[in-house]
């Protein structure tokens, strides 16, 4: 109880209005505010916490040429940010076209969510023109930021999305704070930018860039390979006379009765899929998957020996025969080779393994060549090989000297 002091005015008026004493007397105080009423009274509440602001580069020309077929794959990709944000422990908490503004307890977290955001992304524009690619630019800042009704203010969201206005697309800008905090922690490189001066931001930002993957930024900058309209033209060109031969023997067939020539038998149709049983072995093994998977019968194009890596696979093994487990979905390939689809792991078998990265899926494009399919993301090189007997053997080979090998034997899930 507070107490406040004053005169005894019966000593003072005694001793002839010298005061002599002073007596404690109690009053009456204001109670601390509890949470709701210093809200109610406009207190603010802050926070420090990392920011991620990310948009799409050159989204109005995206949407110019083609506004219907832009906005269903900002969707897509939208629908990858948000399941990779948490992941990461990260909460969105603003959006705006396609822009996008997440926080993150802590700034690895928020750096690799961002590194996963662009290498996913990355494998979906290999579907798609080279010259229409979707590239999302992200900055990373950590600030004291004011929270109001879940949303996040302050010059620190201010910053952060300045930092993705310097990041080249496809690629991640961070600001110094970040830097210090990630440098050694992550095995990604950074490029110094020095400081920067930006829009509405009254002193100068010391930024770090990190490089987009070297295919996404070979293809927006060299744009189509010179001789890819030839290939798909000799391509279209065959495929017309093939088409012309399976007509004429299809006519010749129903003429005399002949039986058509085998050996203008198409490419396999792609192995049934059941989505139903892959997700339940998911769900076994505590592996994520997408909302939905799609896998796409390949062309007559393209060799059956490649052909036969198109579908799911998984089993009751894991990487090095007790790590954690895995489903590798090859969605589609084309005649060139190149393999879309998704792979996803499950959470770490035990609690003192040195990876305990969360159990995640992720979007591969890769190369099919007799060696197997090939394709590398998070500093790690991954071949898979179909034996054509029902099984895939993979292998992994990480870190910086290649001194980590995994290997797997999955089973085609039919």
């Amino acid at each position: 109880m507070l107490l406040s002091l004053r005169r005894d005015r019966a000593v003072v008026k005694a001793m002839g209005e010298r005061p002599l004493a002073m007596v404690a007397m109690p009053c009456r105080c204001r109670k601390p505010l509890v949470p709701q009423a210093a809200k109610a009274a406009g207190l603010v509440k802050r926070k420090i916490a990392a920011i991620l602001a990310a948009d799409v580069a050159g989204y109005s020309r995206l949407v110019a040429e083609d506004e219907e077929g832009t906005l269903r794959r900002l969707g897509t990709c939208r629908a990858v940010f948000d399941d990779l944000v948490a992941r990461w422990g990260g909460r969105i908490f603003n959006t705006a076209g396609d822009a996008a503004l997440a926080e993150f307890p802590s700034s690895v977290d928020a750096v690799r969510c961002a590194l996963d955001v662009q290498e996913d992304i990355r494998a979906r524009n290999l579907a798609f023109p080279p010259n229409r690619p979707m590239l999302y630019r992200i900055g990373v800042t950590v600030a004291d930021v004011v929270e109001r009704d879940g949303d996040l203010l302050g010059d620190g969201v201010n910053i952060a999305a300045r930092l993705s206005g310097l990041a080249v697309p496809g690629g991640v800008c961070v600001s110094h704070t970040v830097y210090e905090q990630v440098a050694n922690k992550l095995p990604v490189k950074f490029e110094d930018l020095g400081q920067q001066r930006v829009k509405n931001i009254p002193t100068a930002i010391h930024a770090y860039g990190v490089a987009p993957h070297a295919a996404a930024t070979e293809r927006r900058e060299a744009g189509p390979h010179p001789g890819a309209a030839r290939r798909r033209n000799r391509w279209q060109a065959a495929l017309a006379v093939a088409l012309g031969a399976v007509i004429g023997l299809v006519a010749i067939t129903q003429l005399q009765g002949l039986r058509q020539d085998p050996s203008l038998a198409s490419a396999p149709a792609a192995p049934g899929f059941d989505d139903t049983k892959i997700r339940a072995l998911a769900a076994s093994q505590s592996i994520p998957l997408p909302p939905t998977l799609k896998v796409k019968a390949p062309t007559s194009a393209v060799p059956a020996r490649w052909a036969g890596y198109v579908g799911a696979w998984g089993g009751d093994e894991g990487w090095n025969g007790n790590g954690r487990h895995v489903i590798l979905i090859v969605e589609s390939v084309d005649e060139s080779g190149t393999a879309l689809g998704t792979l996803a792991q499950g959470p770490p078998p035990e609690t003192n393994s040195p990876d305990q990265r969360p159990a995640r899926y992720r979007s591969i494009a890769g190369s099919i060549t007799d060696a197997g399919l090939d394709f590398t993301f998070a500093n790690a090189k991954f071949t898979f090989k179909d034996t054509s007997d029902g099984l895939m053997w993979g292998r992994q080979v990480a870190g910086e000297r290649g001194n980590l090998v995994l290997t797997i034997t999955l089973e085609r899930i039919d």
